[in-house]
Formats: C-alpha cells, sequence, structure tokens
C-alpha cells in the first residue's frame, strides 16, 4: 500500500484524488509490488483519501516520478479523518508494509454480524 503526502496540492486548488495521482516519486519495483492501493494524507498522517491504483506510468518528464489512475476505495472509506501508521520520515511518499501496514489494516472497525450491516 502507497502513501502521499497530499496538502502542498491541496493548497494549489487540487482535489484530493487530482493530488494524489499526481507525480510522486517511487521505484518501478514498489509501485509493481505495493501499487494496489494509495492513501492520501495531510498534517500529522491524517487519512483525507482512500484509492484503488487503477493504472500506472512513469511521467518521464518529471525523473522517474509515477502518476496514477485512481478509483475510490469504498473498502477503506473507514479510514478517512483518522491518523495512519505511517513509517517515520519526512518523505511524501511513503510505503505502507509490515507492522505500519498490519496497524492500519487491524484498526477498521469491525462490522457487527447480525444488526444489518454484514
Amino acid at each position: 500500500m502507497l502513501a502521499v503526502d497530499v496538502r502542498q496540492a491541496l493548497r494549489d486548488g487540487r482535489t484530493v484524488e487530482e493530488s494524489a495521482a499526481r507525480a510522486w516519486r517511487f521505484s518501478a519495483r514498489t509501485v509493481d509490488q505495493h501499487g494496489d492501493f494509495l492513501l492520501a494524507f495531510v498534517d500529522g498522517g491524517v487519512c483525507v483519501g482512500a484509492f484503488e491504483i487503477r493504472g500506472s506510468r512513469a511521467d518521464d518528464g518529471s525523473g522517474g516520478k509515477y502518476l496514477f489512475d485512481l478509483a475510490p476505495a469504498g473498502r477503506f472509506r473507514w479510514a478517512l479523518g483518522r491518523r495512519l501508521p505511517l513509517p517515520p520520515g519526512r518523505n511524501p511518499a511513503r510505503i505502507l508494509t509490515g507492522q505500519h501496514l498490519r496497524q492500519f489494516l487491524d484498526a477498521e472497525p469491525r462490522r457487527a454480524f447480525g444488526t444489518g450491516q454484514d
């Protein structure tokens, strides 16, 4: 799972989805191995968007950055407004793997059976 800091792009007037889809510096291997979903975050690691990555391509004009074709990921809608367990660092483009991915997935509220929500 990938995560990107969209706060600067939002200041420029873009939507969350436009901001998340723009060119981000990831390696081809990272996109191939972890490019199934993308979370957009702002100050403090608060999630403001959750997307399925439908496609990606290297943007040759930006020195190896990737552009993403995104669609809203309903399965992660629960994460909106919550703080993400991001790996340490200041890089605006992050990868959620290992313990950080497990913490994120384990934070999903469990739906109660027999309540009409299952």
